[in-house]
């Protein structure tokens, strides 16, 4: 189906199936298809290509896939989601520190704006804040600047506890099926 028009009345139906099946966007797209009318399985699949995803992958991966609103995957195999987070970070050794917005977020990275000039290699930690009602940062114990160029540089996400992992994922799933925060 080329029309994204029905693109909100799939995600929601998609929502209400996760939600009445106790599941999340981490399970399968098998489990989906399990809880899922043959109909409305069939409209979900005419967003597809063939090919595009196998029933292992993750609903999550599903509505990467055909959100109208995602900037698309990516040459480098991300989907990037336009955010605009409050982020602080420092380098550790250098102890330089700053602030500004992360941007094009991902599972792997993010783009930054920050008055802090940082030069590609240079490894940090990154907190950045979700939304108003998020109490605490996600925090990412290791990064790495991939580029930079003026006030923006990439970040490259390389090591997260298991359970800030887990909250980034949930950032993402909500972000595209576009929770409230």
């Amino acid at each position: 189906m080329s029309d994204l028009e029905d693109y909100p009345t799939t995600r929601r139906y998609i929502l209400q199936v996760m939600n009445e099946a106790g599941l999340k966007a981490e399970n399968t797209l098998h489990e989906l298809q399990a809880r899922t009318d043959p109909g409305t399985w069939a409209r979900i699949e005419g967003y597809l290509k063939p090919g595009m995803l196998t029933g292992d992958q993750r609903i999550i991966e599903l509505l990467v896939a055909i959100h109208p609103g995602a900037t698309g995957i990516a040459m480098r195999g991300q989907t990037r989601l336009r955010v605009q987070f409050r982020g602080v970070f420092s380098t550790g050794i250098s102890m330089v520190g700053g602030e500004g917005f992360l941007q094009d977020l991902s599972h792997y990275g993010c783009r930054m704006e920050s008055d802090t000039s940082l030069q590609p290699g240079t490894e940090l930690e990154l907190c950045f804040f979700y939304g108003s009602r998020e109490a605490v940062p996600i925090r990412v114990e290791l990064a790495t600047v991939r580029w930079a160029k003026g006030q923006e540089f990439g970040v490259r996400f390389l090591r997260l506890q298991s359970h800030e992992e887990a909250r980034l994922r949930q950032v993402i799933a909500e972000l595209l099926v576009g929770v409230p925060r």
